[in-house]
């Protein structure tokens, strides 16, 4: 994937992920068309199983640009805790030390929950986030 690739690709999953949910006051959903930002899930969702290293500078991407809490929250239960799922024990040495030096990706770690990750692997990512804004 080339920079202009990624960049089209953060952008849209930003916005799908951004867009309102809008509802009445009985809570019922009014508005949310986001279906023409729904191919950069499914290419997300695609990168974690064929290119975990891109799914990485995707993520690094999308924190960079500093998007809605809405997106923080599915890109940490997402696709960063499926990068550590499906790659763990390759990556947890980068993943600590990016946490060592960004404040943002540490409190981005807080939102990932173990999933298929290995015990030792979970274990080095609890010591390196901050979940202090997930509680």
């Amino acid at each position: 994937m080339n920079a202009d690739e990624l960049n089209q690709l953060v952008s849209a999953f930003i916005a799908h992920y951004a867009n309102p949910v809008v509802m009445d006051q009985e809570m019922v959903l009014l508005r949310r068309d986001n279906s023409a930002t729904a191919w950069a899930v499914d290419q997300v969702v695609d990168m974690g199983l064929d290119a975990p290293e891109t799914l990485w500078d995707f993520v690094l991407e999308v924190l960079r640009r500093n998007p809605p809490t809405e997106v923080i929250g599915i890109l940490a239960a997402g696709p960063l805790e499926e990068f550590l799922a499906c790659c763990g024990e390759s990556v947890i040495a980068k993943v600590e030390a990016q946490a060592a030096s960004d404040e943002r990706f540490r409190s981005l770690l807080g939102g990932v929950w173990q999933n298929r990750m290995s015990d030792a692997v979970w274990t080095r990512v609890c010591a390196c986030r901050d979940a202090s804004e997930w509680c």
